[in-house]
């Protein structure tokens, strides 16, 4: 009988140690992806003996490389309350790819308190019992009560935290805060920029009847498209990641069966605001530019040590609606080179909403697209590596 496409499954662990493959729990560790694409490539020396004659000898065959390919909707962990630690599996492959999870467990502070005095449309100063440290609060969700109605309305984020409890925000109000603030309880992924290595990951993978045992998984490439679904089409936010590994083992084997993960929002009825302006666009997508390199071993079998990330530039592009100079310049903000945030948020309710956040950014120079009825332009972002320069968070 013939194997089916759809008879496909993924799960992984963070991995202790290089070289050592860990074992998934099932069916804990269950990873949901969709367009797996496995790849198995030769490595091969050409064979310069002469033979006499025109024929030649056929390459050797010294090695095989393996990589994938798989999307993973940006689902968020729903539940009652913020997950445990690392339990979130898609949060392993984006720690893997250099993000550090940060896990608020309790709203801060734990009663709703005050804002403090000198709060603006763009900017909350929070209450006595804020941290008096900059930037700890940078990328987190704030919640502020007379911002409009119900959680994902009333839930804002921070670009920038000054000692002095200044909380500057990605949108602008339509009036100063002047009521309550806490800094919501959520699960979220950050941008780190230090030296350290980011973990590998202990994959299996069923495709075709068999199993394979993948060992030393790296994250090789990391994109993040999100498409506006409009009241004639609809679309699946997703990470998309690639990973090269190496094969520990293989068996035949059938795929298990994974459960259904329930709904995953699409982004709409939510927010987009960039520079301070609640734009409209048809989409928008962060790349990390990672770039990963295999370094050369003779003591390990096939030559190399495990893949390692040795460069990752961030850039966001976006197809948006185009404004006239006077709304929204974006190609004065292109010259000037100043530094702006970007904000989406979107979802339900608790645990069932998707904060993506980039603090600080600069515009590219936009490209105008007058190829259909309506007025667009195109144009990049350009991520710094400052510490969380890409956040996503799922608040509860």
């Amino acid at each position: 009988m013939a194997q089916k496409s759809t008879e496909t499954a993924l799960a992984l662990k963070i991995q202790a140690t290089p070289g050592i493959f860990d074992t998934p729990t099932l069916p804990a560790d269950f990873l949901r992806v969709a367009n797996l694409r496995p790849q198995i490539s030769s490595v091969t020396i050409d064979n310069p003996e002469y033979t006499g004659s025109v024929a030649r000898n056929a390459p050797d065959v010294t090695g095989k490389t393996f990589t994938m390919a798989f999307n993973i909707l940006m689902r968020p962990p729903g539940g009652s309350g913020v997950p445990g630690a690392n339990e979130y599996l898609p949060g392993r492959v984006l720690q893997a790819c250099k993000f550090t999870e940060i896990r608020n467990t309790v709203a801060i502070p734990e009663a709703p308190e005050a804002v403090g005095a000198g709060s603006t449309t763009t900017k909350a100063v929070l209450g006595a019992s804020a941290s008096a440290v900059a930037q700890t609060y940078k990328g987190f969700p704030l919640w502020l009560s007379d911002n409009g109605t119900g959680l994902k309305r009333q839930t804002t984020v921070i670009v920038d935290y000054d000692a002095n409890k200044g909380a500057s925000l990605a949108e602008t109000l339509g009036a100063p805060p002047a009521a309550d603030y806490q800094i919501l309880p959520f699960l979220g992924y950050y941008r780190s920029v230090d030296a350290s290595d980011p973990p590998m990951l202990s994959m299996q993978v069923w495709y075709g009847g068999n199993r394979y045992d993948l060992v030393d998984v790296q994250v090789t490439g990391l994109r993040i498209p999100v498409n506006t679904s409009t009241k004639t089409q609809g679309s699946y936010p997703a990470w998309e990641v690639t990973v090269s590994a190496t094969i520990h083992a293989s068996a035949a084997e059938a795929s298990p069966a994974v459960t259904p993960g329930g709904t995953t929002p699409t982004f709409k009825d939510g927010d987009q605001w960039l520079a301070g302006k609640a734009v409209g666009g048809a989409s928008f997508t962060i790349d990390m530019g990672i770039q990963s390199e295999d370094p050369p071993n003779p003591n390990q079998p096939d030559g190399s040590d495990p893949s390692e990330i040795v460069s990752s530039t961030a850039r966001m592009s976006m197809q948006r609606q185009f404004y006239s100079k006077d709304v929204f310049d974006t190609l004065g903000m292109a010259d000037a080179q100043q530094q702006h945030p970007f904000w989406a948020q979107w979802g339900y309710g608790s645990g069932t909403i998707i904060g993506v956040v980039v603090p600080q950014a600069r515009f590219d120079f936009p490209n105008p697209d007058l190829g259909g009825a309506l007025v667009n332009e195109t144009g990049d972002l350009m991520i710094d590596a400052f510490d969380r320069s890409v956040g996503i968070y799922f608040p509860y």
